[in-house]
C-alpha cells in the first residue's frame, strides 16, 4: 500500500500519444519562453467502442447507412508536481474513428471534452494558455501522423454549477464563461496550429458540411449534441417536402400540364 502512495504520475505506463503529446509540449513551451517543470502527459483510459446509427438515419437510408462506428476512446491527462505531490491540470477526452470506419466518420477524431483547473505553475506566471494550446496543438500533430484527417471540437461551455470532468473544484465567484468568450479560446489555438502547420486549415461546422446535399454524410459522434436533434431534424425535412408536393404551385403546374395536353390533342384534331 505504502508503495502505491509513493507512485507519482510519471509511474503511469506511457503510449505512443502521450510520448509524442508530452514532446511536443516541451518544445514547443521552450520556443515561446515558458517553463512548466514536472510535466507529465498520460493516457489513463483508452477502450473501444461502437456509436450506435440513430434509428431515423437507417429508417431513412436503410442499408446505405450503416449500423454501428467503430472508435478508440482515449482520455488524456497532464499531471504536474506541485510542493511534492502530483496534480492533474489538464484533461482531454477524445474518440478516434480510424480508417477502418465506415463514412462519413471515416478518419476523423472527435475531442469530445477539454477541462482544466488553476493549479499549473510556469514561469513567467500565468502561463496556463501557452501550455494547455500546446498540448491540443501536440495531440492534433499526432492524430494527423496517424492518417485522422478531421478533428471536431466541441465548443460549448458548462453551464453554471455543472463540470464537465473536474467535478470538485473550488468554488469560483466568476459568471459561467461565455461561448463567445471560449470559442475565441479555441480559435486562437486553431491559429497557432495553422501557423505551426499543424492543421492545414479549420473552419465552423457550419461551414464545414455546407457543400453537404445529404444527411447520410453528416459525421455524427457518440454522445454530442447533434444525434439527439437528427429525428426533429429529418421529420422537419419530411414535412418540407410533403408541404412542396402538395403545394399550389404544384397543383398549378399539373393544370398547365393538362391544357398542353389538350392544346396538342386539337392541333392533332
Amino acid at each position: 500500500l505504502r508503495a502505491l502512495q509513493r507512485r507519482s504520475a510519471s509511474d503511469l505506463p506511457s503510449c505512443a500519444t502521450s510520448d509524442a503529446v508530452e514532446a511536443h509540449v516541451a518544445v514547443e513551451i521552450a520556443a515561446a519562453g515558458v517553463q512548466a517543470s514536472g510535466l507529465v502527459v498520460r493516457v489513463v483510459s483508452q477502450r473501444l467502442y461502437h456509436c450506435r446509427a440513430v434509428a431515423g438515419m437507417k429508417v431513412r437510408y436503410g442499408a446505405d447507412y450503416p449500423d454501428s462506428f467503430p472508435y478508440r476512446s482515449k482520455a488524456l491527462f497532464a499531471f504536474q508536481e506541485v510542493d511534492g505531490a502530483d496534480v492533474c491540470v489538464f484533461a482531454l477526452y477524445v474518440q478516434e474513428y480510424d480508417a477502418d470506419c465506415p463514412p462519413p466518420n471515416t478518419n476523423r477524431t472527435y475531442i469530445s471534452y477539454v477541462d482544466s483547473v488553476g493549479y499549473l505553475a510556469s514561469k513567467p506566471q500565468g502561463q496556463r494558455t501557452a501550455v494547455y494550446h500546446a498540448l491540443l496543438h501536440g495531440y492534433l500533430q499526432f492524430a494527423a501522423s496517424c492518417g485522422f484527417e478531421h478533428a471536431h471540437i466541441w465548443v460549448a461551455p458548462p453551464t453554471a454549477g455543472v463540470e464537465y470532468i473536474f467535478h470538485g473544484r473550488p468554488a469560483d465567484p466568476r459568471p459561467p464563461m461565455a461561448v463567445e468568450v471560449l470559442r475565441g479560446w479555441y480559435e486562437r489555438m486553431l491559429r497557432g496550429a495553422e501557423e505551426k502547420g499543424i492543421v492545414r486549415s479549420w473552419s465552423t461546422l457550419e461551414e464545414h458540411t455546407s457543400g453537404l446535399t445529404s444527411m447520410r454524410d453528416f459525421p455524427l459522434f457518440d454522445g454530442d449534441f447533434f444525434p439527439d436533434k437528427v429525428p426533429e431534424i429529418l421529420e422537419r425535412a419530411e414535412q418540407s417536402s410533403s408541404e412542396r408536393r402538395e403545394s399550389p404551385r404544384g397543383e398549378k403546374g399539373k393544370e398547365k400540364g393538362k391544357e398542353k395536353g389538350k392544346e396538342k390533342g386539337k392541333e392533332k384534331g
